[in-house]
């Protein structure tokens, strides 16, 4: 299956998923939105075919993370919510393959300082049908050689980060 089709498929799945049943950006004046030069979001593999060209609210930059080039997009402040990136639709989860290899769904530990949503004592809870969501659309995702082994490149960052949070 090509990308922009397996993409299309997990956007479908994830269109009305939301952390919270009401905007959770009115918690925090939307941190997660608010991109500057030094904050945004990587695309998966192949993600910028679902970017909509006649619209400029995200910048979209090449990276290196483990010698490794990915995309990056900083949102301008406010978005076309149906185009945006996946990451976007599933924060503040991230896929993670754990030990075995095995795809799950985790909190996102580069937003634990940022989501109110991630404090133990906060009073809202995400949304279980939210993770569960983002958990079918990855594990069709994963099928994708290109995008399991950008999903296994982060879980690496993802355990060096966590590593220094200890």
């Amino acid at each position: 299956m090509n990308k922009k089709l397996l993409y299309k498929r997990a956007y479908t799945m994830l269109e009305n998923a939301t952390p919270l049943k009401f905007d959770c950006g009115l918690l925090c004046n939307s941190k997660c939105c608010s991109g500057n030069s030094d904050a945004g979001m990587i695309l998966f593999p192949g993600e910028e075919a679902m970017s909509d060209k006649s619209s400029d609210f995200l910048r979209l930059t090449e990276e290196n993370i483990s010698d490794t080039g990915v995309l990056f997009a900083v949102c301008k402040g406010t978005c076309s919510r149906r185009h945006r990136p996946l990451s976007c639709r599933i924060f503040p989860y991230v896929p993670y393959l754990d030990g075995s290899g095995r795809l799950t769904i985790i909190e996102d530990p580069r937003a634990k300082y940022l989501c109110p949503l991630l404090l133990e004592s906060f009073e809202f809870k995400i949304d279980k049908m939210f993770e569960r969501k983002v958990f079918k659309a990855f594990r069709l995702l994963i099928h994708d050689n290109d995008i399991k082994s950008h999903i296994s490149l982060m879980t690496g960052v993802l355990d060096e980060y966590k590593r220094f949070l200890l």
